[in-house]
């Protein structure tokens, strides 16, 4: 590294993302103390694509999900899901490969890459079993083309995928399920079904639309909640406006821009002011805060851009 590429060390935002429209936001709300925190963090996310119409089982719905083999696979409040009130309750038969399965829509490969990436989260329903379990994809007709390791399930839930390269030119359905890896009969719950067609073979955070935002990223059903697909939008990639109130009448706070934040790096806000940028800015990494003393509160917003 050489001085003389200083500029290379700086972000010029072009005309065009220069007065980009605002398109994200980010509520902040926290109670700082006298070490720094970042009360905001820029990450877009990665957008993302749940093809499973009720991946979280809380519609009563469930049959897009196919028993195969087990001895029943029924929605169950009983147990609460690991994401709402309702999980899959898969009960075994003592055969290898019992369990169920969701068929994909049409999918074929692509030369830049196609895959389909599959996850859920499982855990035992009761017992000191050790059985285990697997998440696959099989063909039409049911062959397995790939498979997840076997999986031990424990009290918790656990979360498993599964990953596979499709094929150019041979455009098919698919079949992925979650099933027994061993001849037990231990039941167990699936929740957080997550079964997506990428173009890169990233394993997602699971997507619905109804979980909850962090950095500005909007999830949301593209059409009945809990009965039809979801999606994950982008979050806030470059910060370009905020607003943040002190709630203490008379501590004093300091916030920082892809810093930490100190009394002499930071941007003082008084008690009981406002501070808010004027112009567009452009950070690319956090917002850091520290109190002066106690643990004043502070809350506002974050404008963004998705992309620049």
């Amino acid at each position: 590294m050489k001085a003389d590429e200083w500029a290379s060390w700086e972000v010029d935002p072009s005309t065009r993302t220069a007065v980009h429209p605002f398109t994200k936001y980010a509520p902040v709300a926290d109670t700082l103390s006298t070490t720094a925190a970042d009360v905001f963090t820029v990450n877009r996310g990665i957008p993302s694509v749940n093809l499973v119409t009720n991946p979280r089982i809380e519609a009563t719905d469930v049959t897009m999900f196919v028993n195969d083999n087990a001895t029943s696979t029924v929605r169950n409040v009983d147990s609460v899901g690991q994401l709402g009130a309702a999980s899959l309750l898969v009960t075994p038969s003592g055969t290898v490969d019992d369990g169920f399965y969701w068929t994909t829509p049409t999918l074929t490969g692509h030369p830049e890459g196609s895959f389909i990436i599959a996850s859920c989260e499982v855990k035992k329903a009761s017992g000191s079993g050790s059985e285990t379990v697997k998440i696959n994809i099989t063909n039409s007709t049911g062959t397995e083309v790939v498979a997840s390791a076997a999986h031990t399930l424990t009290t918790s839930f656990i979360k498993i995928s599964v990953i596979y390269n499709l094929p150019m030119h041979s455009p098919s359905t698919y079949r992925v399920g979650v099933r027994a890896a061993d001849t037990g009969t231990q039941a167990f719950h699936v929740d957080k079904i997550h079964i997506e067609h990428r173009k890169d073979g990233t394993v997602p955070l699971y997507v619905d639309g109804a979980v909850a935002p962090i950095n500005g990223e909007q999830y949301e059903w593209t059409g009945t909640a809990h009965a039809s697909q979801s999606r994950r939008r982008a979050g806030i990639a470059a910060i370009r406006g905020v607003r943040i109130t002190n709630e203490h009448a008379s501590i004093k706070v300091y916030i920082a821009f892809d810093d930490t934040a100190s009394a002499t790096t930071g941007i003082p806000i008084g008690g009981g002011e406002t501070w808010e940028t004027s112009w567009p800015v452009d950070f690319r990494t956090n917002i850091s805060a520290i109190a002066a003393s106690g643990t004043p509160a502070i809350h506002g917003v974050v404008w963004g851009i998705h992309q620049g």
